[in-house]
């Protein structure tokens, strides 16, 4: 039975995006460490498992480093593996290749570094593995790389590691472009792909596989990170994701319906951030939260963002033991009344809402008399707020909504 493990993407030292420090919030040293310490988990389970083969299929690194010591750090964990007899495969990404300390950094002789002239390929004899992959040799690659890997070596184990955009996929550039047809018509067994930050198999024969990243590094890398197990055993093939991240990102959604206080909303936001956290194993979160549905305390919610965010901080600390930070508080409540059968009717928010709607269908004297007023104001310090003119208007809305609503109910106490 042959094994090795693929990883990709580690983005070595990147910082994680979206914390601000706060008061009751995990320690930022171990929000800072994170891609650190799930280098060491990597590291850590392949000396663990006995498995003679480590893939990196590109990224390693997230750009220029401010100095030296993120590749030294890197190199230090590669000896560890040389140590223990095993060896490292290694494809330069879009990010490795922005990095000019990152040719000039000598690595342990255990420590493979494809280049990226042209494709080529590594026989290891003693385990029946031929790797065959290309570097990037600047960060942007567009031509397809591999149209022009090297045949399949008779005999072997064949390895394709490759940093790329399949075809279909989202949110990420297309570095390499190529289809998986094109990977399957190579005729090898496995391809080891970077790129895309999310773990999924492609193709089950021949095998290709996104290793995902190793840790998360914003909100919109959510679910377990880590690397993928390879078993091949007469002609057959086993994967295995393996975790390795320390941090998670978690996108929390409470249903706020019928609260008729800030407090009850932000004590629905505890109970599913409680229930969020149960599978996290005591890991640190990063939560994104989401505030939804109508109720009668809406408006407030929107009012004052600052202590709505300080008590959603507050509960959060409490729920998970110190171990959830919250990234960002969204609003996205709605009021208990029909807002397009109030604007029909013969009342001051009626009114309101109509005067609103104009403005929003054509904002072009708003946005001339806030061009003004930002000439007025210039050099004060004052800053003028910045956004989507309709939704600034919304807001407005809501908050112009509440302050009647309030008006209204102390004269009736009155």
């Amino acid at each position: 039975m042959t094994t090795f493990v693929h990883a990709a993407d580690i983005h070595l030292d990147s910082p994680l995006r979206g914390l601000l420090p706060y008061a009751g919030a995990p320690s930022i040293d171990e929000i800072r460490g994170a891609t650190r310490q799930a280098l060491d988990n990597l590291v850590n389970f392949i000396i663990s498992e006995d498995v003679p083969l480590l893939l990196i299929a590109g990224d390693l690194y997230d750009g220029d480093w401010q100095d030296f010591n993120t590749g030294l750090y890197f190199a230090g964990q590669m000896r560890r593996l040389g140590e223990a007899g095993i060896r490292v495969a290694i494809v330069r990404g879009n990010h490795d290749a922005a990095n000019a300390m990152t040719k000039t950094l000598p690595l342990p002789d255990n420590v493979k570094v494809f280049k990226s002239r042209k494709p080529e390929t590594w026989i290891l004899e003693d385990l029946g593995i031929a790797v065959h992959g290309q570097s990037y040799a600047t960060p942007e690659v567009t031509d397809n790389l591999a149209v022009s890997y090297p045949d399949p070596v008779d005999g072997m184990l064949n390895i394709g590691l490759l940093h790329c955009l399949i075809s279909g996929a989202q949110e990420h550039l297309p570095y390499a472009p190529c289809t998986v047809d094109e990977l399957a018509a190579k005729g090898y067994d496995y391809w080891a792909l970077g790129h895309v930050h999310n773990y999924s198999i492609l193709r089950n024969t021949p095998c290709i596989v996104y290793a995902g990243c190793s840790q998360g590094r914003h909100i919109k890398e959510t679910g377990r990170k880590g690397c993928v197990l390879v078993e091949a055993d007469n002609g057959s093939m086993t994967t295995e994701f393996v975790p390795l991240d320390v941090i998670s990102w978690l996108n929390v959604t409470a249903d706020g319906s019928g609260a008729e206080t800030i407090e009850a909303a932000v004590s629905v936001f505890g109970d599913a951030l409680g229930s969020a956290m149960v599978d996290q194993g005591g890991r640190p979160c990063c939560v994104r939260t989401t505030l939804k549905g109508r109720c009668a305390v809406h408006g407030r919610l929107r009012s004052d963002p600052m202590a709505l965010t300080a008590s959603i901080r507050a509960v959060a600390a409490d729920v998970s033991g110190n171990k959830a930070w919250i990234e960002k508080v969204q609003v996205q409540t709605g009021p208990l009344v029909d807002l397009d059968e109030l604007a029909q009717s013969d009342t001051p928010q009626g009114e309101l809402l109509r005067y609103l709607a104009e403005l929003a269908a054509d904002p072009r004297e708003i946005e001339l008399e806030l061009t003004e007023l930002k000439a007025k104001l210039a050099g004060s310090g004052v800053q003028m707020p910045q956004g989507d003119m309709k939704q600034m208007l919304i807001e407005a809305g809501d908050l112009l909504l509440t302050a009647l609503a309030d008006a209204q109910s102390e004269q009736e106490a009155s």
